[in-house]
């Protein structure tokens, strides 16, 4: 029940939003900051194989995630905003990090950690303009984040995902607009070994990093 009064009344300040804004035209160039929160889940796997004394065969799996609060900022450009249809093309920059762990069933010095920072978008999204000053879109985007990886294993820098999302742009007064979004963004699988210190060079770590996320952001129309 609290869910179905949560929604309603999100419908309510669209709505109320759609009916008080103006009709200008959201087209061109434009710059946005916003805030936006995230969820980062990752399904990790070690697999451990050596001779001897060391562990044959030996894996672990596990998913584990990190949610955070943080800021976004967007640059881009809206095309025909004044026809049935338009489309939106630009660039989202979200500072900030995630630390997640993966872990062996050996010591603590057999962990490894991959920390996401400083994620980059790079998106088109086709719009439905339902009046001259409220669209919905889908969006579709290549993601790139940077990665930090701690452990005894060979180190990643980064990687790369696709993202989809579902949101809305609604105009605020002659230049500025009003954009909220959901969406999710599957990256790539990591893949590194062990280094041979704490972490046999046969073991291999692989992590499928996922992101979901929601945000409200405050843009301007140049």
């Amino acid at each position: 029940m609290k869910t179905i009064k949560t929604t309603l009344l999100a419908i309510t300040a669209l709505l109320a939003l759609i009916s008080t804004s103006s009709a200008a035209s959201l087209s061109g160039v434009y710059v946005e900051v916003g805030t936006a929160a995230i969820g980062s889940e990752l399904d990790g796997t070690v697999t451990e194989v050596g001779t001897g004394a060391a562990k044959t065969g030996d894996t672990t799996t596990g998913s584990v995630g990190k949610t955070a609060v943080t800021t976004t900022y967007g640059l881009g450009y809206m095309f025909n905003k004044t026809g049935k249809f338009g489309i939106d093309v630009g660039y989202f920059l979200t500072p900030g990090e995630a630390r997640i762990k993966t872990t062996t069933t050996d010591s603590t010095a057999s962990n490894v950690t991959f920390e996401i920072s400083d994620t980059e978008d790079y998106y088109v999204a086709p719009m439905l303009n339902i009046t001259d000053d409220a669209s919905l879109y889908v969006k579709f985007g290549k993601t790139s984040s940077d990665v930090k990886v701690t452990g005894d294993v060979a180190k990643i820098t980064s990687m790369d995902g696709d993202t989809v999302a579902l949101g809305t742009v609604m105009s605020w007064g002659s230049n500025l607009y009003i954009r909220t979004e959901a969406g999710m963004t599957e990256y790539d699988n990591l893949s590194t070994k062990g280094l041979g210190t704490n972490i046999l060079t046969t073991t291999t770590v692989t992590a499928s990093p996922t992101v979901h996320y929601g945000k409200i952001a405050l843009g301007y129309k140049f």
